[in-house]
């Protein structure tokens, strides 16, 4: 399992500069924390309605949908699955509308989310707001590559880092 850092994407964009290494030496947990895949894990899928197209191997989720994945769940009103051509596993799955992904105590929210299993990454878009331990990241866009552990945030980056008391 591969965990995304906040600290990282903070120093990604260079806006904690001479604060990045108190920021390190306070005992941060790691990650958008446990953000984390694990493609040994079943994915589970709930909604209030389902639509399968077997010719392009789409399904169609509406209505307050949750998808769980091991530590991961996110929420939406729309989601999107698209299967691999043999219809034997999800490439990639397309969320819209109230966006929330969760994993452990970290939150994020975005007007969309584009989870691709295939590539091992995360793309929030519009309005997204992460939170964790606290500390919160505002961005336009936010993509984590749960294979490699990078992540990057861009239009009119905002943090707000939280101090931890010794």
């Amino acid at each position: 399992m591969r965990k995304i850092s906040l600290v990282l994407i903070l120093m990604v964009f260079g806006v904690m500069g001479g604060a990045s290494s108190a920021l390190l030496a306070q005992d941060a947990t790691p990650g958008f924390g446990s953000i984390s895949q694990d493609s040994k894990e079943p994915i589970e899928i709930t909604a209030n309605q389902l639509e399968f197209n077997d010719e392009s191997g789409i399904a169609t989720f509406e209505g307050d949908v949750l998808i769980i994945q091991g530590d991961l769940r996110l929420t939406a009103e729309f989601v999107e699955v698209v299967y691999s051509d043999d219809r034997s596993k999800i490439d990639s799955m397309i969320a819209n509308t109230n966006v929330r992904l969760t994993s452990g105590p970290d939150k994020a929210v975005s007007d969309a989310a584009d989870y691709d299993l295939a590539r091992g990454s995360i793309i929030l878009t519009g309005n997204v707001s992460i939170l964790q331990e606290g500390n919160t990241l505002v961005a336009e866009r936010a993509e984590f590559d749960l294979d490699t552990g990078s992540s990057t945030a861009s239009g009119r980056v905002k943090t707000v880092l939280i101090p931890t008391s010794d």
